[in-house]
């Protein structure tokens, strides 16, 4: 029995009173009893995977009170020794932890547990936290010591261990081990034909370079290192697993690498072929290797990665990983934990948590674990090789020989026996359970070096070392134990542990005598026989040890007696390489008496000498005078030449006394060989294989599929021995599309079977198609912590990842989730990846608003309309989540995006609406609350407005809510801070604020228009183009992908879309664009294309395309890659005037090895943007810690030197590993870049762009930080050394991208996306030239933004729906000529209606027409002035004869023309040099005018016109007066002769000014009803009249004036003489 609760309690107790009574002190009883009661928590029906009361054994734990002793040490002032401690908030070193319950946790306790460590300080983001599956435990690291002693107070608490520190703890090896065979022992368990084939070893380890020669296939052909371990055509490994992340995909496709060595090594041992040459081979080169890695590259690591390791294997007992390899039979532990560095301890008792796994791993599910004994020197089982279930290894010296009979023990291996567990029984202290060697093993070599970065890095290869410890005994034994699972599978692991304990050597005297009898400390069991363990599985009798007695070889003597015979083999025995024969005869009774017998092979040929096979070599001789010689037939002893091999057996007596006998025996050989098709090769419908076999007797070629049934193929010729060739046809239609094993064998008359040889092959019936399914495991997460229940209304994110494992490209592809509330517009519980491309694996997050309390059957879905033709059997999964009932009481809280304005770009000096939402989480309405809106102004934050919300209704699924709407009117571009504050009930003060601002611009968001593409195209990006030649009103072009290929569609400002333009047939997934100055858009993208080798290479394609979609030719200026040898990925380009840039990231893999795979910045640049002449620098920045799954595209800028915003891996500061974001500037000339400096934490989606200010650059930048809910945006106005400390945080959950766009040299915009209670929406911002900062941002639609450009003085803005919907949205200008640009705009304005297709089309056009308006014009000229000295001619009459103008009036308000002359006069008219003429008796005329017009004036019936005439009369008299004067004034004296001012009088001398009494009284101020009142309406006096515009007018030739009205008239001829007048 493995644990009794009773006897553990009684135990305890008994102790606890006899330490009482021993010490008389009856204090320690009462604590030892109270310690133990209040360890008993009560434990009901909740689920457990453990048995109660175990805890009380719990080893490092000497009184009884639940924490380890060695953290109550760290309590006392001791430092912790975690390999991950980090500063806590205590000022100390954090420890890590294993909390054991007393039950399973569920979330109330991981609820419980998190509360308490956040309260100390402790952050979720990069720290380990895990709850167990098979184990009652959560495993957590970075703890506070502050919070060791509250973690122990919690009730469900039983333990708090502190997690142990792992370390890792064959040339002759294997010979020695009775292995592989050797002259010194027969009866090997090689011999038998044993080599672990089908058994799959989990190697727990630092991981393992698979790609050496020894470990990456079973034939060792063709087995050029290679990264991909999927490759080969019978690849070993199967699957992996990174154990030391928690981020790490759970579906066994990682391929973990070893940058220590150690796990490599080890997996050599266990199971390595030994590459062709066969030297260094494994204990079992058959078996499938799985790699787990749970120890790091630099060896150690806390027991959270082994923990985690040890589940993930448990997870995976059934697991079918492909090419026949179904499960996980052994795990292969060469680690433990080391010596308490606190305090020196003797191990544990097998009761910690990796033990407890170890356990689980042992007796539920049926894995043999093999665990190192440690490498202390000493008495002490390190864990987890102290577990009851564990088979645990120490190690022996072989002393360099095969010969155990000078083994010794190694000095440095561990001895027991292991702590006591207080359970009744005695075996489980036994350990070691036996030994194996350990010291000078060869095995595989790693390739952990590291080389300069841009050149071919080591790759693990062929190279083997030699490497000591119980890390070497162990896997040798892992090794023995997949050949007795070959030899019977149903074998279980304490049965394995059985036959392995009772088989070995025994070494030593018995230390535990009361129990075993054989048992020793250092020893155990004994010393490993792999050939006896077999034999014992078999249920055959043993091989003796003492039958090769030390390999002696004595020539025996030359003469014979009669008195031995040979039974077996007969004459003419074939024996076949490969094969184990046995030599068998009898020692004849009556003679002798015989000593030894021994044997001699020789082979004969038809035309040369024979060849000793085997010199004399010992028999064994039994009991009964038989006796026996066992030997396997090496390959070279086959010779198509031979005619006989004779076999000699000489029986040896006292003194001369020989005898001899002698058979003969032919050697041939069972082979069967591949010819077509080729390993690997893609095979559909009806398949021919072909080959060749030879073999004795050969019968049948015999062949499958898979691990299916063996089948007839081909019959032979049985009497030809020589080699025949076979073929077959086989339907490939039988099995599924993918990757298939085909196995062959021959098989001769006797049924004799040659080895099985195996090739891979992909079969590819089925139409192109993806294949998707889900990867790993789901996760639900709250507030970023995962969770197992929820309250209702909570915002949960489903994580999990989708992978295609096709062989076409995904694009479009719908996801769904459906629950209750998932069909709310809220939030998107639906969503489309743009492209998921073959092999590719993606994660994704979809939102549930989880309205409806109760137990809910939660499904996601992968394209649930079918469009994507793959299987969809598991293309859906089910979950059940627990949603419980809101609060009762009013809660009211400021949801995302619960901020909106009306318009949604307000203008400067008009008035906007602010709408602000409130919702309530409760179920209690909340009544009368008051919102207060504050505005920021220089005073400080100033009242603008108050609402008061009667009614917010409350429920029990779902959020009530109400707006407030209060108005402001701006004053100026720029933004406008605001704040509201909540008052009334239900308001807590820690959520009763809400800060935001609101963005003013000259700028008006118009409604969205769809945008129709075609099925399964999903957008890339889009690009702006202003309006030119080619577009009078601008437009852009929108980049998309469908079916792998690259597009370019042309999109007018009205979003039309009248062109599509194929960019790459062969995209293989990155892409970037940039306008240049020229209106066209520089492009750069991977592309995919087949060498001439076959293999598929991946290169940047570089082109420019017009809005018209008219592209250039491509062109290529990098090395292309191979998929095994790395990526080009995360682009970016910028451009300024004619400089251009492209920068991205390369990731080279090409020598394999995570711990040296290289990530380096590189650039392609070019002086003239229009050229196709780029510099490459692969080296702008050189080991980039970051990879393809981690990061994204990087962002780049061009000013006076070329800034960089990239990400990388970061753990300074804190010590948590996270993704950082960096910034670096320099010049293309000088690479790598020198300036470096960090710019953020936990970055994504950088975007920067780089404008000048006073001679400087400027960098605008801006980054998303954190993830779901607890995303913001990180902005910041920076300088060229990053010196900026103050950055802006809007918080955006769910934010996915920001794009930035230039509006003209000096402006930019900025769109970023949210997720919120209107679902995803779109903000906007803005960047003036000169600010401080970025203004962020306003609300103008709802949809993830995808991209945005200019069109002139307008923008688009693209942006998508969660279910894939694209619209386009129109930026209007309200003020275009203000941001007009000064350069070109009047020209460009007036040349944009003209024909041409360019600039200088167009000024020619423009040439010609003003050419012929200007020869237009002349002509005009010319003729006018010709027709104006035709009239000169003209003669006018001077003599004295009067002319008499008839000039008759009509009534109307005012003549156009009035002739200024009297109507009773004669006129004179002069004209041109004629002699003057005056009135006649002018002063006369004048007078009596005169008279006339005052008297006319004074009886008030005078006419207008007479007005006209005295007005003008009285004008010219004021103007003679004036001259008058004026010829009359003295001249003005020059300066200095100016008369002197009368002397002022001194300020003293002044008068005084009156006394304000002194001055006269003001009159009285009427009251009110005596002021006098306003006449009433119709009684005021009219309004003088506005005088209709008029100008005057002078004939030059006849000097008559004339009053002109209309104001339009330009030229008129004149009344008098008709000359034309030019007005």
């Amino acid at each position: 029995m493995r644990a009794l609760k009773a006897l553990i309690l009684a135990t305890v107790f008994l102790i606890a009173d006899m330490s009482a009574f021993a010490s008389a002190t009856p204090f320690e009883e009462d604590k030892v009893e109270e310690e133990i009661v209040d360890r008993m928590p009560f434990r009901g029906d909740k689920f457990s995977t453990e048995e109660y009361g175990w805890w009380f054994s719990y080893g490092p734990d000497s009184n009884f009170d639940g924490m380890d002793d060695r953290l109550e040490q760290v309590i006392a002032g001791d430092e912790s020794q975690s390999t991950t401690a980090i500063i806590g908030a205590d000022g100390r070193k954090t420890v890590a932890i294993i909390v054991d319950y007393a039950w399973h946790p569920g979330q109330e306790e991981i609820d419980e547990l998190v509360a308490l460590l956040r309260s100390h300080g402790w952050e979720a983001e990069g720290s380990w936290f895990q709850v167990m599956d098979s184990i009652d435990s959560i495993v957590v690291d970075h703890v506070p010591v502050s919070a060791l002693l509250e973690i122990h107070a919690i009730e469900s608490v039983v333990v708090v261990e502190m997690q142990n520190i792992m370390y890792p703890t064959l040339e002759s090896a294997n010979p020695a081990s009775r292995i592989q065979p050797s002259d010194v022992y027969s009866g090997t368990v090689y011999d038998r034909g044993y080599d672990g084939d089908g058994i799959v070893i989990a190697v727990l380890d630092s991981g393992v370079d698979n790609e050496h020669r020894s470990l990456n296939d079973f034939d060792d052909e063709n087995d050029e290192p290679d990264l991909d371990p999927n490759s080969y055509d019978d690849q070993k490994w199967v699957a992996g697993f990174d154990a030391t992340s928690q981020a790490s995909n759970p579906d066994g496709s990682q391929d973990p690498d070893d940058g220590q060595g150690h796990g490599t090594h080890v997996a050599g041992i266990a199971l390595g072929t030994g590459d062709s040459s066969r030297v260094h081979i494994g204990a079992a080169p058959g078996a499938f290797l799985v790699d787990v890695k749970v120890l790091t590259d630099s060896g150690g690591t806390n027991s959270q990665n082994s923990v985690n390791g040890i589940q993930w294997m448990i997870n995976n007992k059934d697991t079918d990983w492909g090419n026949g390899a179904i499960g996980i039979h052994i795990g292969q532990m060469s680690f433990g934990s080391i010596g308490n560095p606190i305090n020196q301890d003797n191990g544990d008792n097998g009761t910690g948590a990796e033990a407890r796994l170890v356990n689980n791993a042992t007796y539920d599910h049926d894995i043999a674990c093999i665990v190192a004994a440690g490498n202390d020197g000493k008495q002490r089982i390190a864990s987890p090789g102290s577990a009851d279930g564990a088979i645990t290894i120490g190690s022996a010296d072989n002393s360099d020989s095969i010969n155990r009979t000078d083994d010794f023990m190694a000095s440095y291996s561990n001895s027991g026996p292991r702590i006591s567990d207080n359970d009744d029984d005695d075996w489980d202290e036994l350990k070691p359970d036996i030994t194996a060697y350990g010291s000078g093993i060869y095995s595989a070599s790693a390739a952990t070096g590291t080389s300069f970065p841009g050149s071919p890095r080591p790759e693990a290869d062929n190279a083997y070392e030699s490497k000591d410890g119980t890390s070497m005994a162990t896997p040798l034994v892992s090794g023995v134990v997949a050949l007795m699972l070959q030899a019977d599978s149903s074998l279980k692991p304490m049965e394995i542990k059985d036959i392995l304990r009772n088989s070995s050597e025994q070494k030593g005297s018995a230390s535990e005598s009361s129990v075993s009898d054989r048992w020793n400390n250092e020893w155990g069991f004994g010393l490993m026989d792999a050939s006896c363990a077999v034999d014992t599985v078999l249920g055959r009798t043993c091989t003796p040890l003492t039958g090769g007695g030390g390999g002696v070889i004595i020539d025996p003597p030359n003469e014979s007696d009669e008195g031995i015979t040979i039974t077996e083999p007969e004459n003419g025995t074939w024996w076949l390489t490969g094969d184990m024969i046995t030599v068998e005869g009898e020692l004849l009774s009556g003679t002798g008496p015989w000593n030894s017998v021994k044997i001699r092979m020789t082979q004969y040929y038809e035309d040369k000498d024979e060849e000793v096979l085997m010199d004399w070599t010992q028999a064994v001789i039994d009991d009964d005078d038989s006796w026996s010689f066992t030997d396997l037939i090496p390959d070279d002893w086959f010779d198509s030449e031979e005619t006989a091999v004779v076999i000699e057996a000489q029986a040896i007596g006292d003194g001369d006394l020989i005898s001899n006998a002698a058979n003969w025996v032919r050697i041939g050989r069972m082979i069967a060989s591949f010819g077509s098709p080729s390993s690997g090769s893609v095979l559909t419908d009806t398949v021919t294989f072909s080959g060749t076999a030879q073999g004795i007797e050969p019968s049948e070629l015999h062949y499958r599929v898979d691990s299916g049934e063996w089948e007839l193929a081909h019959t032979f010729d049985e009497e030809d021995y020589e080699t025949q060739d076979w073929s077959f046809t086989w339907d490939s239609t039988e099995v599924d599309d993918g990757s298939h094993k085909i196995s062959i064998k021959l098989v001769n008359k006797s049924g004799i079977e040659s080895d099985v040889v195996r090739r891979t092959f992909t079969i590819d019936n089925m139409p192109a198609a993806p294949e998707l399914r889900f990867q790993g495991t789901v996760q639900i997460f709250d507030q970023d912590l995962p969770a197992n229940k929820a309250v209702a209304g909570t915002i949960l994110e489903i994580h999990f990842n989708v992978v295609n494992t096709g062989d076409l490209d995904a694009t479009d592809l719908h996801l769904k989730l459906d629950a209750p509330g998932s069909e709310s517009n809220t939030y998107p519980s639906e969503g489309k990846l743009p492209r998921l491309e073959q092999g590719e694996t993606i994660s994704v997050i979809l939102w549930w608003w989880a309205t409806a309390p109760g137990l809910h059957d939660v499904t996601i879905q992968i394209d649930p309309n079918g469009l994507m033709n793959d299987d969809d059997s598991d293309n859906e999964y089910t979950f059940q989540f627990e949603i419980e009932e809101r609060p009762l009481e009013p809660t009211l809280r400021f949801l995302t995006s619960a901020v909106t304005t009306s318009s949604s770009i307000p203008q400067p000096e008009n008035p906007y609406s602010i709408n602000v939402r409130v919702d309530n989480l409760g179920r209690t309405e909340a009544t009368d609350i008051k919102m207060t809106l504050y505005t920021w102004q220089e005073a400080g934050w100033v009242e603008t407005g108050t609402q008061t919300l009667g009614l917010i209704l409350g429920s029990d699924s779902s959020s009530g809510s109400a707006t407030a709407q209060f108005s402001y009117t701006p004053d100026s571009i720029g933004v406008v801070k605001h704040r509201v504050l909540l008052e009334g009930n239900g308001v807590d003060i820690q959520y009763s604020e809400l800060r935001f601002k609101v963005v003013i611009d000259e700028f008006s968001a118009g409604s969205k228009t769809g945008l129709t593409l075609s099925e399964g195209e999903a957008v890339l990006g889009f690009v702006g183009i202003p309006d030119s030649a080619e577009s009078d009103q601008g437009g852009g072009l929108l980049f998309t992908t469908k079916d792998g290929e690259l597009h370019a569609r042309t999109l007018t400002s009205g979003f039309s879309m009248p062109g599509d333009t194929l960019v790459e047939s062969n995209w293989a997934g990155e892409f970037a664009f940039v306008l240049r100055e020229d209106n066209r858009v520089q492009m750069a993208w991977t592309k995919r294309f087949t060498d001439q080798q076959g293999y598929t290479m991946t290169d940047i394609g570089i082109a420019s395309i017009g809005i018209s979609g008219d592209k250039s030719s491509t062109s290529s200026h990098l090395n292309p890659l191979k998929q095994s040898e790395g990526s080009y990925w995360g682009f970016d380009m910028a451009v300024n005037g004619d400089e251009i840039v492209l920068a991205g990231y390369h990731r080279d893999i090409l020598t394999g090895g995570s711990w040296n795979d290289i990530t380096n910045i590189f650039m392609l640049h070019s002086n003239d943007a229009k050229s196709s002449s780029w510099t490459t620098k692969m080296n702008v920045l050189s080991d980039i810690d970051i990879k393809p799954q981690d990061g994204d595209a990087l962002a780049v800028g061009i000013g006076e030197e070329i800034h960089i915003l990239y990400q990388a891996m970061r753990d300074d500061v804190t010590g948590i590993e996270r993704v950082g974001l960096f910034y670096a500037h320099g010049v293309i000339s000088q690479t790598p870049f020198s300036f470096q400096a960090p710019a953020g934490d936990d970055a994504s989606m950088p975007e920067m762009m780089v404008v000048e200010h006073k001679g400087n650059d400027v960098l605008v930048t801006a980054w998303i930080e954190g993830s779901g809910r607890s995303a913001e945006i990180i902005s910041v106005v920076q300088d060229s050394i990053w010196s900026i400390e103050e950055y802006n945080n809007n918080s955006a959950p769910g934010a996915s991208k920001i794009v930035m766009m230039h509006m003209s040299e000096d402006e930019i915009k900025v769109y970023h996306d949210e997720i919120g209670v209107l679902g995803p929406v779109t903000r906007y911002g803005l960047y003036n030239v000169g600010d401080s900062e970025i203004a962020l941002s306003n609300l103008i639609a709802k949809g993830n933004v995808v991209g945005a450009g200019s069109i002139g003085e307008d923008a688009i803005v693209i942006m998508t729906s969660p279910s894939g919907l694209i619209s386009g949205m129109k930026i209007a200008n309200i003020n275009p000529n203000s941001n007009a640009d000064d350069d070109g705009g009047i020209i460009d304005y007036i040349l944009s209606p003209l024909p041409g297709d360019n600039r200088e089309q167009k000024m020619m056009a423009l040439a010609a027409i003003g050419g012929f308006f200007f020869v237009l014009f002349v002509s005009v000229i010319v003729v006018l002035r010709r027709s104006h000295r035709e009239e000169e001619e003209w003669e006018v009459s001077a003599e004295t004869g009067d002319l008499e103008l008839l000039v008759e009036t009509e009534e109307d308000d005012g003549p156009l023309v009035a002739i200024d002359s009297d109507g009773d006069s004669e006129l004179v008219v002069s004209s041109g040099s004629l002699p003057t003429v005056y009135l006649e008796d002018e002063e006369e005329v004048e007078q009596s005018l005169s008279e006339e017009l005052e008297a006319k004036l004074e009886a008030g019936n005078a006419s207008k016109r007479l007005e006209r005439r005295m007005k003008r009369k009285n004008d010219r008299e004021a103007k003679e007066i004036f001259e008058n004067l004026s010829k009359n004034l003295p001249p003005i004296p020059p300066p200095g002769e100016l008369p002197a001012l009368d002397e002022l009088p001194a300020p003293g001398d002044l008068p005084p000014l009156p006394k304000l009494e002194d001055l006269p009284q003001l009159p009285a101020i009427p009251a009110p009803g005596e002021l006098p009142m306003p006449p009433a309406p119709g009684m005021l006096p009219p309004l003088p009249g506005i005088p209709a515009p008029q100008k005057m007018v002078i004939c030059s030739s006849c000097s008559a004036k004339i009053t002109v009205k209309d104001m339009t008239l330009r030229r008129m001829k004149c009344p008098v003489c008709s000359e034309v007048i030019n007005m």
